[in-house]
């Protein structure tokens, strides 16, 4: 975990996808952070997924999505962003994330498409 240095404060970073990690491994270690980001009270932070490997998948990239739509709808998270929209600040994604004006000022630079934010 490393920290990322923002204007207003600092985002935590978590890696979820360090060599040989399985997707419900990510899962399970993501509810333990969103419970954990939850029990602090409202912020963002970021989870690295990765963006696939060279065979165009991206298994723990799309099940994290899938799992964070979840929780918006459950009513666990106040809002997702993947990183490769966190660049374009008038797309409809980062227009619905809550924390966008957040971010680091790098992630709307040079938006990562390896990278996902979650607002709690």
């Amino acid at each position: 975990m490393r920290k990322i240095t923002v204007k207003s404060g600092r985002i935590t970073e978590y890696d979820l996808h360090p060599r040989g990690m399985r997707v419900d491994e990510a899962l399970a270690r993501l509810e333990r952070i969103v419970s954990v980001e939850r029990g602090k009270g409202c912020g963002v932070f970021a989870v690295v997924t990765g963006y696939g490997s060279t065979g165009g998948t991206a298994l723990i990239k799309n099940a994290v999505i899938a799992k964070c739509r979840t929780y918006l709808r459950q009513n666990h998270i106040r809002g997702f962003l993947d990183g490769e929209f966190a660049g374009d600040i008038f797309s409809p994604q980062a227009l619905s994330f809550p924390e966008l004006c957040s971010l680091p000022v790098s992630a709307h630079r040079s938006p990562n498409p390896g990278v996902i934010y979650i607002a709690v």
